[in-house]
């Protein structure tokens, strides 16, 4: 395997930036389920980490083999995958600029068919997001104990009731309303896309004792209640590395078509 960690200058965000690509290549210690071109995954963080948190805390480059991914993971900082309104245009980078660079660079294909988006807490908030606002730009999407209802979770950040973040942290990222709007908003998105024959497969996994469990029940309703067909997993584990060490392997699964009652490595 391959683990590449570089810096550089995005147009898109004015300023240098960090990124690690993990590349399934052969090596003796891995047996990997599935053959062939590795499909690309792009992997997001969490709102109090960075482009390491994956490397660090899961068994992502062993998984990256085992199920021939190649892994992009970007730098977003707190942004909740958004076009700031006082900062960096983060959404912009993570969806349109990065998969122009990373095609360049690696020479990694573009087809929709191939080419998958997941991540935990924010990072699970912004994947869904990227896949419903760029419809027919991913297979499927992932997201794993995600920030599913932003506009509530941003009304206890006014409130002081999750103390996580500081309002004035919402100001910079959507202006002077410091709320998320309707194209912010999951339930919105997921309802829009519901009928569109390119929207991407989903499937959401939450734990049971997540502090984001119930509004993750609510979205998987709505999602259901919608139409969309989305895959909903959950079982016992709180809002931490092992229960995303699990749930990153069943999103494996789920985008490679295997069954998601199969063993865990």
């Amino acid at each position: 395997m391959c683990l590449f960690r570089g810096s550089f200058y995005a147009p898109s965000l004015q300023m240098t930036t960090q990124l690690n690509v993990i590349f399934p290549e052969e090596s003796n210690d891995v047996t990997p389920v599935i053959q062939g071109t590795p499909r690309v995954l792009y992997l997001l963080h969490g709102l109090s980490a960075n482009a390491e948190e994956w490397t660090r805390f899961s068994k992502i480059e062993y998984y990256a083999k085992k199920y021939n991914f190649t892994i992009i993971m970007p730098e977003v900082q707190r942004s909740f995958y958004t076009d700031m309104a006082y900062g960096p245009r983060y959404f912009s980078y993570v969806a349109d600029e990065l998969p122009q660079i990373c095609a360049r660079w690696f020479n990694l294909s573009a087809d929709p068919k191939h080419t998958f988006i997941a991540g935990e807490s924010m990072g699970g908030y912004g994947a869904v997001k990227i896949a419903l606002k760029r419809l027919g730009q991913y297979q499927a999407v992932g997201m794993l104990s995600g920030v599913a209802d932003w506009v509530s979770l941003a009304k206890e950040i006014h409130s002081g009731t999750w103390p996580e973040m500081q309002p004035s942290e919402l100001t910079a990222i959507y202006g002077p309303s410091a709320m998320p709007g309707p194209a912010d908003d999951l339930f919105t998105l997921v309802q829009d896309a519901a009928s569109n024959p390119n929207r991407p497969k989903l499937i959401q996994l939450c734990g049971t004792e997540d502090f984001l469990y119930e509004s993750n029940l609510h979205f998987r309703d709505a999602a259901q209640s919608s139409g969309y067909g989305h895959t909903y997993l959950e079982w016992s584990g709180d809002h931490e590395w092992p229960f995303w060490d699990v749930a990153i392997q069943r999103a494996f699964q789920f985008f490679c078509g295997l069954p998601l009652d199969g063993p865990i490595f």
